[in-house]
């Protein structure tokens, strides 16, 4: 069903200038592409007033088809979808870029002025083995931004201080419900699926010492698009739902392109997944218009699903 991963990470700004600085100037992402967002699109299928206007941007990184989509909507709300401090709640949560050296990236955007989740920490993951280090930065519009180097062979090559990004987090309340979502009809891949060792990421996402964690890993095989992160805690957190969506500012969905949508909304429909947005006809770049729709995906989050349709 699921063409090529991840298609787009989609992220509501409170100033599009701001933002594209930061994933551009600073994480060194291209500017791809750069679009109003039509009435239609913002009423029909983000449920907004057909006043709200939107400016899209586009950027990615060499080496992924995956696009970072940073939108402003006028007007917008003023709340921030997630906090740095509230690292239980379930929603989307982390995009993880691959770094070159965290310790001097972590001093110099603190110089900058930029908030940490976590200092770097140095730890070996129990599904790989290989040392690596890892912090999470607060990035524009509250976003938390993960930062991980591999400091153990084999270190992979990056041209510049960035390379790919790694995954995309979710806080989830149970894996076994992201997984029927995402393998079962979707028809992506579940990779890792695992108890972590106690203590592995409390320093990471600031839990209480002891706290019990799970964690799996869905992909698109043979792609490079980022992996779908899920991370189960002991630790109980509430729902971002009812402001994980536009007009409110941050990670508020993920976008994918399939090959036919009209079967997969029937097969959402057998299985109960409430679709936000029936069809809609919407563009998805200055030349490249889509059939599309907006499904509650478990923990609340906005997931799109697109048919390319028109190219003009």
């Amino acid at each position: 069903m699921i063409k090529n991963g991840i298609a787009r990470i989609l992220i509501g700004v409170r100033d599009l200038s701001e933002s594209v600085k930061f994933y551009r100037d600073i994480l060194q992402m291209s500017v791809v592409e750069e679009y109003a967002i039509d009435s239609n699109t913002i009423e029909q299928l983000w449920n907004l007033s057909p006043e709200t206007t939107g400016q899209a941007v586009c950027l990615k990184n060499d080496e992924q088809t995956t696009l970072l989509e940073l939108i402003e909507f006028k007007p917008h709300a003023q709340k921030f979808i997630r906090t740095g401090g509230n690292t239980t709640d379930y929603g989307l949560f982390t995009i993880a870029f691959r770094a070159k050296n965290v310790d001097a990236t972590y001093e110099n955007l603190k110089l900058k002025g930029y908030q940490f989740i976590c200092p770097p920490i140095t730890y070996i993951p129990s599904w790989v083995p290989v040392t690596v280090k890892e912090t999470i930065m607060v990035a524009p519009n509250e976003t938390a931004i993960a930062l991980i180097e591999r400091v153990s062979e084999p270190i992979p090559e990056i041209k510049g201080d960035f390379g790919i990004m790694l995954d995309t987090s979710q806080v989830v309340a149970d894996i076994e419900e992201v997984t029927k979502f995402y393998v079962d009809i979707l028809g992506l891949n579940k990779v890792l699926d695992q108890v972590l060792p106690t203590g592995m990421i409390d320093n990471i996402l600031n839990l209480p010492t002891g706290t019990e964690s799970r964690m799996a890993f869905i992909t698109q095989p043979e792609t490079k698009t980022p992996a779908l992160e899920f991370i189960q805690c002991s630790v109980k957190g509430k729902y971002l739902s009812d402001v994980a969506k536009p007009p409110y500012l941050g990670l508020f969905a993920l976008a994918f392109a399939v090959d036919d949508l009209t079967a997969l909304i029937q097969k959402l429909r057998d299985n109960q997944i409430q679709i936000l947005a029936e069809p809609v006809e919407v563009a998805i770049s200055e030349g490249e218009r889509a059939r599309a729709i907006v499904v509650e995906a478990p923990n609340g989050v906005n997931v799109q699903l697109f048919e390319s349709s028109i190219k003009f």
